[in-house]
């Protein structure tokens, strides 16, 4: 069985363990000791048994000096490897102190290196003829991963001339993964050329969830960028990286650079139905996203971004109450006031259900005192039609308060509708309730 020596840690944390979840942000992570470390203990690999309440003193230690010989690094980090493989294999479960202390030295003597060094000390790991083919592998993967985190061009030319030293493809894909993801952050349009004059040769190590890393990575600082990845990219799911794009847009300033982006890269597609797709998928996105902000600090973003009609309806359709908000009255008044008539009727119905539903008496003081007009009857409609299953002689006494009309003749014969008739006393009062309001 494989050993799960340090460096198979550090192969983890930087690629699978720490990187790829929901939101693919594998580019806002450094390698650090404290991720490590912990990655090294779900793995089994932990602290001292004698003292498990003792925290493992992670202060940042001086970087030892670049001044030592490629050899001798070499020579340090295969030694290192081959220590932890006996330890673990002779039952050393848990890190010693002596361990443990080696390991912290051993990260910071790797996060020196330079790209020189690493291209020396990958040399010289493959051609070791001591080293079991395993062990081989996961100092090449550590040896590229780790300086694909700072240097991901320079990690990115290694591995291409080195390639063929990779016959695990999971190792040589998590290298790609990172080094690309940590590039488009800072330089998409770099990382996507890499991809378009280097891509062939690696297609099968360049998966969906390497391209996703890139493009939710480049969302962070260059959300214009990030949508020109989705568009070259050629992926399988375009959907889920439009979402990666949203949910990296978590400030109004963020979400202001998103919404730019939008706009370009929506110029640029000619299929209708595939233009409204994403715009309705992004200001869904932006929308949900401002409401966690708060009603005062989203009305201000939406007052600076000045949204289009067509951005407003989509805007306005990625809207729902939160839990607990306070907001969700002041929202319905702006479906009231931001939309024409007859989208916002539809826009309030919807979110007043919702509220209705989940915390009926909170939306019901909210009409109690909300402002008389089309938006608080669009409200009272809804919110009748809601409660009339559970509370029939509540939903009766709101929907008379409609002004009468059609739209109150509409909505009293719903609450009917509605009305449960589980026994003779309800069947009666139902009957009553028709009689009295005049509904066949």
């Amino acid at each position: 069985m494989k050993t799960p020596i340090a460096v198979t840690v550090a192969i983890l944390a930087s690629g699978a363990g720490l990187g790829w979840n929901a939101h693919h942000r594998l580019a806002t992570l450094r390698l650090t000791h404290e991720q490590l470390l912990a990655t090294a203990a779900q793995l089994g690999i932990g602290f001292d048994p004698a003292h498990p309440g003792e925290p493992l003193n992670l202060a940042k230690r001086g970087r030892q000096s670049r001044e030592f010989g490629e050899h001798l690094a070499a020579a340090e980090f295969i030694a290192f490897a081959q220590d932890m493989a006996a330890y673990k294999e002779a039952g050393g479960n848990q890190l010693d102190g002596p361990m443990q202390q080696r390991l912290i030295e051993f990260m910071d003597r790797m996060m020196a290196l330079n790209s020189a060094q690493f291209k020396a000390l990958i040399v010289e790991v493959s051609a070791n003829p001591d080293l079991k083919d395993e062990i081989r592998q996961d100092l090449l993967g550590f040896s590229i991963m780790t300086l694909a985190n700072e240097q991901p061009q320079a990690a990115l030319a290694i591995f291409t001339e080195s390639a063929g030293l990779f016959t695990d493809a999971g190792i040589g894909g998590r290298v790609l993964a990172t080094a690309l993801a940590c590039w488009a952050k800072d330089d998409p349009i770099g990382a996507l050329g890499w991809v378009h004059k280097q891509g062939g040769k690696f297609a099968l190590l360049i998966g969906e969830s390497t391209k996703l890393g890139m493009i939710s990575s480049a969302a962070l600082q260059y959300p214009k960028f990030a949508f020109k990845l989705i568009a070259e990219l050629s992926l399988n799911d375009p959907e889920h990286a439009i979402q990666s794009v949203v949910d990296a847009a978590d400030s109004p300033q963020q979400r202001s650079a998103t919404l730019a982006g939008l706009r370009s890269y929506l110029a640029t597609v000619t299929d209708d139905a595939a233009r409204e797709l994403v715009a309705s998928r992004v200001l869904h996105g932006l929308a949900s996203g401002s409401m966690g902000d708060g009603f005062e600090a989203a009305s201000q973003w939406l007052n600076s971004v000045r949204l289009t009609p067509a951005e407003l309806v989509n805007f306005a359709a990625g809207l729902s109450p939160q839990p607990k908000s306070t907001d969700s009255g002041r929202w319905i008044e702006w479906l009231g006031t931001a939309l024409p008539p007859d989208q916002a009727g539809e826009r309030i119905r919807i979110f007043v259900s919702i509220w209705t539903q989940n915390e009926c008496e909170a939306a019901g003081l909210w009409l109690g005192s909300a402002t008389d007009g089309p938006a608080k009857n669009m409200a009272i409609r809804a919110y009748a039609e809601t409660v009339a299953s559970y509370q029939p002689e509540v939903a009766a006494q709101w929907a008379l308060t409609l002004p009468a009309g059609d739209e109150r003749d509409a909505t009293l014969k719903q609450v009917l509708a509605n009305w449960p008739k589980t026994d003779a006393a309800a069947i009666e009062a139902a009957a009553a309730f028709a009689k009295e309001n005049g509904i066949e």
